[in-house]
């Protein structure tokens, strides 16, 4: 798990900073393009590593190798016993110890770092829980709109967008800027009491718009989606800007949608300055999608819709979800194969151990020379020693 982890953050790393970069490089791309590459690098990001693990390092174009501690790679075998001898091991004594402390502090390293991880990711999964919590009881004091302006818009907004059955209208005295609240049958548009008496029809119509195309798109499951990749891989910092800039192109891109249903973009315009006047601290860091974050961005996107020269509502071109499955499909290629590399204290034992060997080797056959030839020198000192001894014995007869 530690190895799809390192390589994980190799490849989201790779791929974000791509995005990034061309977006960098290219600052007038469209709001729909900027989301399509912002999503195809974070789908890359999560595919790419785990079909690395899956396939041999082989497949992909390069390879990026880093220390096998750090990705919990295995050590090889020390050598076949046969190769070795009671000297050679009293000569290696001190390398293996050294390579067993390694070993041993390795996997305490990795699990000290899965643990901080699982902490980490569970503390901001339940922070994130705990924000929708709180969310739902603050809108604990919602109810059913029956403005009747409200009620003609949503239905016509309804319709043209075909949801079927159309979100539930609701108002809240505790909130500062309209929200886009539950999935399928249950979809709800939350709005603030004062946008019911403070928006003039087109105001109200272009705000009502804004929350049915989050609907329309289902920003609400995407938005959960990136609150929990956030919260998982905190360790990647650029996962929270591509959650920041996906947030911002879907709000250009529900601003294009309300102002072309009416062709009245000065509407939509004028219902987002209207609403950066009410934005609260607590509507800034919403777990759902919402028209006012910022407002900073706020002001970017009124500049952005007061701009005459630009078209509103661009349509989704086919070439844009087919090249960004082929990325998908073509980038596992070209991301790098993350692969332990070789243990270096094990590289060097290894190798004064072969190169030791042959000299254990030499030493064996220059003793059993020795010994044949201190057999042979014994051997020879005898013949001599028996030859004196011969004429003594005969002339101790001879005095008898």
């Amino acid at each position: 798990m530690t190895a799809w982890l390192f390589a994980f953050l190799v490849h989201s790393t790779l791929w974000c900073g791509v995005a990034w970069l061309g977006l960098r490089l290219f600052p007038g791309t469209p709001a729909r393009l900027r989301e399509t590459l912002w999503y195809t690098a974070l789908a890359a990001s999560l595919i790419t590593p785990t079909v690395h693990s899956l396939a041999s390092p082989d497949a992909a174009v390069w390879r990026l190798t880093v220390p096998s501690f750090i990705v919990g790679g295995e050590h090889g075998s020390d050598g076949e016993p046969g190769h070795r001898d009671g000297s050679a091991l009293a000569s290696m004594a001190g390398g293996e110890d050294v390579h067993g402390e390694e070993a041993a502090a390795a996997p305490g390293w990795l699990a000290a770092a899965g643990t901080v991880w699982i902490v980490f990711g569970g503390g901001l999964l339940a922070l994130y829980i705990l924000r929708l919590e709180q969310l739902r009881r603050r809108l604990g004091d919602r109810e059913p709109v029956t403005d009747p302006r409200a009620s003609r818009a949503l239905a016509a907004l309804g319709g043209k967008a075909a949801l079927n059955p159309p979100p539930r209208l609701t108002k809240s005295h505790n909130l500062g800027s309209p929200v886009a609240l539950g999935v399928g049958t249950r979809r709800e548009i939350c709005v603030p009491v004062r946008a019911l008496h403070e928006l003039d029809d087109g105001e109200l119509c272009a705000l009502l718009g804004h929350e049915v195309a989050h609907h329309l798109r289902r920003d609400t499951i995407r938005l959960a989606i990136l609150n929990v990749l956030q919260a998982v891989f905190f360790f990647q910092p650029l996962f929270r800007l591509a959650a920041r800039e996906v947030r911002l192109a879907a709000e250009e891109l529900c601003d294009d949608w309300a102002a072309s249903q009416f062709q009245d973009r000065f509407a939509m315009a004028s219902c987002l300055a209207e609403v950066a006047r009410w934005v609260v601290r607590r509507d800034r860091h919403s777990p759902v999608p919402c028209v006012g974050r910022r407002r900073s961005q706020l002001e970017l996107r009124v500049r952005r819709l007061m701009n005459e020269h630009r078209s509103l509502q661009m349509p989704s071109r086919p070439w844009r979800h087919v090249g960004a499955v082929g990325l998908l499909i073509l980038a596992p290629l070209f991301a790098p194969a993350v692969i332990p590399g070789a243990d270096r204290s094990h590289e060097d034992r290894r190798t004064l151990e072969h190169a030791r060997q042959p000299e254990h080797e030499q030493l064996s056959e220059h003793e059993l020379r020795g010994h044949e030839l201190r057999e042979r020198q014994e051997r020879g000192a005898a013949l001599p020693a028996q030859r004196t001894a011969s004429p003594i014995t005969t002339t101790q007869r001879k005095d008898q």
